[in-house]
């Protein structure tokens, strides 16, 4: 873009694996909502804070990933105290296209609140499925979401199909340390 504004790359952080800077898909011309999220109060704090250590929770466990037709399963996260979640991914068995599509919400385990208003769908969620593996890997949430201790998050997923099929939801987060501790 000819009209942005140039930026003296010696000023900018390379390091920082969520720069838009740094990640081309990330950009406000590829993926303004990506641009936008990243520029959030809360992601700024996240990206220049110490102590905090990424995080990534796949659910449920792998000997757990086979549900079968019409089944709900609630999976507990393990997740460490205030574990901040950025970013979601769903996909099913090898992101096959001919196998249906599933449908998941992650709430509170303390206050019940649920992160999206109803269960979404797994394609909504899925890269490779909704045409933006090109940008990012995960879908951005639009603001970290914080689970402060004792609370964490409970992923409850619906398989919809017909036939039994392996269904993971992955979670991108981080874990913020107190640095006097450290």
């Amino acid at each position: 873009m000819l009209t942005a504004a140039w930026i003296d790359p010696r000023n900018v952080d390379w390091t920082d694996g969520l720069n838009p800077l740094r990640v081309p898909g990330w950009s406000r011309n590829n993926s303004p909502y990506a641009y936008a999220a990243l520029q959030d109060p809360f992601f700024q704090a996240l990206r220049g804070a110490g102590g905090i250590e990424n995080r990534i929770y796949v659910a449920p466990e792998p000997s757990a990933q086979l549900v079968t037709a019409g089944a709900t399963v609630d999976y507990e996260v393990p997740s460490e105290p205030n574990f901040w979640l950025w970013a979601i991914a769903a996909s099913n068995q090898d992101d096959d296209e001919d196998l249906q599509d599933f449908l998941f919400n992650i709430t509170d385990s303390e206050s019940g609140a649920s992160l999206f208003s109803q269960p979404v769908s797994m394609t909504t969620m899925n890269p490779q499925r909704n045409g933006t593996v090109d940008r990012s890997p995960y879908v951005l949430l639009s603001t970290p979401h914080l689970y402060a201790s004792p609370s964490y998050p409970v992923v409850r997923m619906i398989n919809t199909s017909e036939e039994s099929q392996i269904i993971r939801v992955t979670l991108f987060g981080c874990v913020e340390y107190d640095r006097r501790t450290l």
